[in-house]
């Protein structure tokens, strides 16, 4: 896996080949994610059915919704994360700019072609019609408790006492917090700790030290839930990321 950043805007190419791996449900809190099949077949599991995506099929997933990714080892998928704090501030057709000049720019690297570019367009605009029209509906309550653990992962949240927030048993709560965002809080907790500790490494960090302040108890339970949910371990992580 490969990882592109801009160190202008909050968007990322994410480059997945030669993987053979299951993402379990997960969600992606503070952006929108545009995927396109570049070789091979991905099995998406998204709105309660799966759908098996072949070359030049694109799949768009915005902020909370839940979904998995089945990935084979001769399957090649790019996806372009790009953060909801852009499309606020930005309107649709300076995006459009915007895109054309980084998609420009990841096709001089190899990183795709005018094929791929013209269709990655093409849902760029998709996803600030669907901002436009409002995003995701959420239960109030649970939209409070999980944007609180999605800004502060690294804090301790007992369920106890986000039950009580919401004025409801712990036990409730879970089963509503499940029901509305695939996976339970603790599990909510886990995957923002680990998205936090990814926009913090870098080859000037320790990965030792992001464990710690993330609230991991030592770098082997870091290393372990990091590869479960990003695919890669964190070293690997830092030594795959490239400027675009």
């Amino acid at each position: 896996m490969r990882y592109y950043q801009c160190n202008k805007y909050p968007i990322e190419f994410v480059l997945s080949e030669n993987i053979n791996k299951h993402f379990d449900s997960h969600n992606h809190v503070g952006h929108y994610v545009i995927s396109i099949v570049m070789q091979g077949t991905v099995a998406v599991y998204l709105e309660n059915r799966e759908v098996a995506c072949h070359r030049g099929d694109v799949f768009i997933i915005p902020p909370y919704t839940v979904h998995s990714v089945r990935q084979g080892k001769d399957a090649c998928l790019l996806s372009v994360c790009i953060g909801t704090a852009l499309i606020e501030k930005t309107d649709s057709e300076t995006a459009e700019g915007i895109f054309r000049e980084l998609f420009k720019g990841a096709a001089g690297q190899g990183i795709l072609g005018k094929e791929q570019e013209e269709k990655l367009l093409a849902s760029v605009r998709t996803v600030f019609h669907i901002w436009d029209k409002g995003g995701k509906e959420m239960d109030a309550g649970i939209k409070v408790l999980a944007d609180r653990i999605a800004i502060h992962p690294e804090h301790e949240l007992p369920i106890e006492a986000l039950a009580a927030d919401i004025f409801v048993s712990k036990y409730y709560l879970i089963r509503k917090f499940k029901r509305s965002m695939g996976m339970t809080p603790h599990q909510f907790h886990i995957q923002n700790r680990i998205r936090k500790a990814q926009s913090l490494l870098n080859a000037e960090r320790t990965i030792s030290s992001i464990a710690v302040e993330m609230g991991f108890y030592d770098q082997s339970h870091f290393d372990k839930a990091f590869q479960k949910i990003v695919g890669i371990s964190p070293s690997e992580y830092v030594d795959s990321k490239r400027m675009i």
